[in-house]
């Protein structure tokens, strides 16, 4: 009987979290590489591969549910297009 009853007060206490809008991590993975892809021309292969690891990080993390604000990192992570590479 104590299972039943703390299995129901399990599921009442899901029930009354607060629902989050889900979050579509491919479409904004997928946005983000194309608009990385219009900069491609100028960009070292050493730098888009850095761009595209950081992205999936960001992806994974997203797709882990470990991300609020996925277009924010995506953001963040396309300032970095504008910035001087320290790579030399």
């Amino acid at each position: 009987m104590k299972h039943a009853m703390l299995g129901a007060i399990g599921l009442a206490f899901l029930a009354a979290a607060p629902s989050s809008i889900p979050v579509d991590c491919g479409n904004s993975y997928v946005a983000f590489h194309q608009r990385l892809s219009r900069h491609g021309e100028n960009i070292s292969a050493e730098r888009l591969a850095t761009l595209h690891r950081g992205s999936l990080r960001i992806f994974d993390a997203c797709d882990a549910g470990h991300l609020r604000d996925v277009q924010a990192k995506f953001v963040e992570l396309e300032m970095r297009l504008d910035t001087p590479s320290n790579v030399n």
